[in-house]
């Protein structure tokens, strides 16, 4: 008996804490969106001038959301911005540059739950491919980063999620700082996405 008394106070606490730690629920999504005031060291071997074409760079990718705490989601990202533009160098030369960041993220965010719509903020970090490029008809030069990148970055955003309805859409602005060689490239990216919430 008095066993038994005992283990009433192990089995509520197992119960509580596996109600507070459970997943509440999994989702996957893509997304897309568009880079702003992107800022690296690549850059400055551009002429003056010249830097303003990555004000818009376009972004894609495809997200897995995982639900551990009920204001609480935790989101892996795979993501891949890119853009090319032809450019005029230093002695009436036309040349085409290219740049690309592969970058593969993790996200915290902390829900503010009112009702449909759900405000939140988070941050996370990630893993950074960066790539630049240079060429014409005459040649052609590849600068990749010597490493993959570590970034950090910061979130902010609105989540509509409707009980009944499978699918989720967010609308997001995020903040992110890569520590490469010199100074670190910052930009901002502000993207929209839809996610299958699954049974």
């Amino acid at each position: 008996m008095v066993k038994k008394i005992l283990l009433i106070p192990v089995v509520f606490v197992l119960l509580t804490a596996s109600q507070t730690w459970a997943i509440t629920g999994l989702g996957i999504g893509v997304r897309g969106g568009v880079v702003q005031g992107y800022k690296c060291d690549k850059l400055n071997l551009l002429p003056t001038g010249q830097k303003d074409w990555l004000k818009n760079m376009p972004m894609i990718g495809a997200h897995l959301k995982v639900g551990t705490l009920r204001v609480i989601h935790l989101e892996a990202s795979l993501e891949y911005a890119w853009k090319e533009q032809t450019l005029d160098l230093p002695g009436s030369v036309r040349a085409k540059f290219s740049i690309s960041d592969l970058s593969l993220n993790g996200t915290a965010k902390y829900m503010f739950s009112l009702l449909a719509i759900k405000p939140y903020v988070g941050a996370g970090a990630g893993i950074h491919k960066l790539a630049y490029g240079i060429s014409n008809d005459e040649f052609s030069v590849y600068i990749p980063e010597d490493e993959n990148k570590l970034g950090l970055h910061a979130v902010a955003g609105l989540l509509l999620s409707v009980p009944a309805v499978p699918l989720e859409l967010m609308a997001e602005a995020r903040y992110t700082t890569v520590q490469t060689k010199e100074t670190s490239t910052r930009y901002a990216t502000f993207l929209a996405g839809l996610t299958y919430k699954l049974p």
